[in-house]
């Protein structure tokens, strides 16, 4: 998505969809997480995903691959790893997630 340009005659403007190639990337799994508790997966312990005892992800900043679970190939930030906290904070881990898979991918 992207702003139009400013025009004179409209007060408001919408975003627009840019069009652009993607590419798609297999995935044994894909979290998406919304909310204010964590919420641990049915499969977290058949993937070793370590949990502590409020439900939270074991996923820290400072590490080779940022937010990488104990399970190489699983990321996780936001209210999942801290529980309740600012959407901007979970912004910002999931953005360092990101860094830290294209990192572990090599990309």
């Amino acid at each position: 998505m992207q702003m139009p340009e400013p025009d004179a005659r409209v007060l408001t403007r919408k975003a627009e969809i840019v069009a652009r190639l993607r590419e798609v990337l297999p995935a044994d799994a894909v979290i998406v997480a919304f909310g204010f508790r964590p919420s641990p997966s049915d499969w977290f312990d058949a993937k070793n995903v370590v949990t502590d005892d409020a439900g939270r992800v074991t996923a820290v900043e400072k590490q080779t691959f940022p937010f990488q679970t104990s399970n190489e190939k699983i990321f996780a930030g936001g209210d999942m790893v801290r529980g309740s906290d600012l959407v901007v904070t979970a912004i910002w881990e999931g953005r360092e997630a990101a860094k830290g898979i294209l990192d572990y991918l090599d990309v």
